[in-house]
């Protein structure tokens, strides 16, 4: 199971008209782990864990806030969290970090479109404290909707940082953006996914390894073959059970009466990847890279399934 740690939700603050940043105290033992890129499970009800990046935490693990983005026509997670009221205790777990910064020495461009800048910012401050060489490109409709940008300005990043408006600015040039840095140059995209869709045909000639991806949504792929059914078998306890074309390996080990830990149940947050021991993985997550799948040793059982006829994993 994630660690969980008891909070208290101490600061509700507008940012823009549909974003509010929310920070939790944590109760008892503090937050561990944190750093850019991070983000937490916020645990509002035993079917209704979100995940969100942590913009802002304290050095000593007191504290650390994220920014939410109101779905209207969402999951329903949005809509809670703004529903919170100052003083409301939850549990708040992890961090898992999915989206680290890994790049050495080169240059690195920072891009985060609408709610992805929360990860961004994070970022930016910790290049900044580490006096990196980085620049940042914050992506809006409109300045009204530039929740960070008066945050961005505090940071005194001069011309590294643009904020482009698209009702002002225009469409981005992402061709022109890519072209005028460096060949060795690193960029780091959150966004929807037809930012991160742009940019990756974009920035297609570049070598692996030099664009990274944090996702919101999972990667629409055509399937030409139905689900089937298939076994996954628990290592501990040789137990079998069956999993149906209509169900998930997380659901199928739920009704069994197995704890997993879990969050988006998309394949994005990495809650539930799983050791497989045996059998051969249909991946389907948004999260795993091509070296992870080729290994073949975890899945993300909420969406990945089997080609094989049976998995055996390391519960």
């Amino acid at each position: 199971m994630i660690d969980t740690v008891r909070a208290r939700l101490v600061k509700k603050e507008p940012l823009s008209s549909d974003i509010c940043s929310f920070t939790f105290e944590a109760l008892g033992s503090g937050f561990t782990g944190l750093e850019a890129g991070s983000h937490v499970d916020v645990i509002l009800g035993p079917e209704l864990i979100r995940n969100y990046s942590v913009w802002e935490w304290a050095d000593g693990g007191d504290y650390l806030s994220v920014a939410v983005k109101r779905e209207d026509t969402g999951r329903g997670g949005s809509l809670a969290m703004h529903e919170l009221e100052v003083g409301v205790e939850v549990k708040v777990g992890g961090p898992r970090n999915n989206f680290p910064i890994v790049s050495k020495s080169q240059p690195i461009v920072l891009v985060g479109g609408g709610i992805g800048i929360t990860p961004i910012y994070a970022m930016a401050c910790a290049l900044q404290q580490t006096g990196r060489d980085f620049e940042v490109y914050y992506l809006v409709r409109s300045h009204d909707m530039a929740a960070f940008d008066s945050m961005f300005q505090q940071l005194e990043l001069g011309d590294r940082y643009h904020l482009h408006c698209d009702d002002t600015d225009g469409f981005m040039d992402f061709s022109n953006l890519i072209d005028m840095h460096p060949r060795e140059t690193h960029y780091y995209v959150c966004g929807p996914e037809a930012l991160l869709e742009i940019i990756r045909k974009t920035s297609a000639d570049h070598d692996r390894g030099t664009v990274f991806f944090e996702r919101f949504s999972p990667i629409a792929e055509e399937r030409s073959n139905p689900n089937s059914s298939f076994e996954v078998v628990i290592n501990s306890s040789k137990e079998s059970i069956p999993v149906m074309e209509d169900q998930s390996i997380l659901s199928a080990l739920r009704d069994r009466g197995y704890t997993v830990d879990f969050s988006c149940s998309n394949g994005l947050c990495g809650s539930c990847i799983t050791d497989v021991l045996e059998g051969e993985i249909d991946h389907r997550d948004s999260i795993l890279d091509d070296e992870e799948r080729e290994c073949g040793d975890c899945m993300c059982i909420c969406v990945s399934r089997a080609k094989s006829s049976r998995l055996v994993l390391d519960l």
